[in-house]
């Protein structure tokens, strides 16, 4: 009989190794916090800088950091708005839609070596084994605004088998930024 407890060691260890393969491979943006802004921005598309320092819940101070790098990198730009100059609008430019396009490519060929080792049928039994572990932990999980020691709040886990399994939460809108970066 296997020990589960080695089992459970193996599987953090392979979460581990995939996501140090991923700070390995050759990809445009080494940096979390950058590659994080240009994915909001790529789905949400023009923001304001203070929602999506709410977004990435980030200190504002650190967003603006952030985004001198990446306005000088030429993938993002901040222009102020019209009706309210206080406030400064932060929107994609061309490249950074671009290299948000060329990096599918890369994720995709980080799977395929992350899964090289399985075959079709293996990574479709393996797929099955986490759905039925992941159905039978939810089950057990407490409801989210429930706390161990009994009073009400807020847990910052997505629970298990989203897209936030595996390590640090994402901001407010549930963007899932804590699964394990495979790109």
């Amino acid at each position: 009989m296997t020990d589960k407890n080695d089992l459970l060691r193996k599987i953090f260890g392979f979460l581990h190794g995939s996501q140090r393969l991923a700070r390995h491979a050759a990809r445009p943006y080494q940096l979390r916090g950058q590659h994080r802004v240009l994915h909001v921005l790529a789905k949400e598309g023009t923001l304001i800088q203070s929602q999506l320092a709410e977004i990435l819940d980030i200190r504002p101070s650190s967003l603006t950091e952030l985004l001198s790098k990446l306005e000088d990198r030429g993938l993002i730009s901040r222009t102020p708005d019209e009706n309210d100059k206080r406030v400064t609008n932060v929107t994609l430019t061309d490249a950074g839609k671009k290299a948000i396009e060329n990096e599918s490519g890369t994720s995709d060929k980080l799977t395929d070596d992350i899964f090289a080792g399985l075959s079709d049928e293996e990574i479709e039994q393996l797929n099955n084994l986490f759905d039925k572990l992941n159905r039978s932990l939810k089950e057990k999980l407490p409801a989210r605004d429930e706390r161990p020691d009994g009073f009400p709040g807020h847990h910052h886990h997505h629970g298990f088998g989203g897209p936030s399994f595996g390590g640090h939460h994402g901001g407010p809108r549930g963007y899932g930024f804590g699964r394990p970066r495979l790109f």
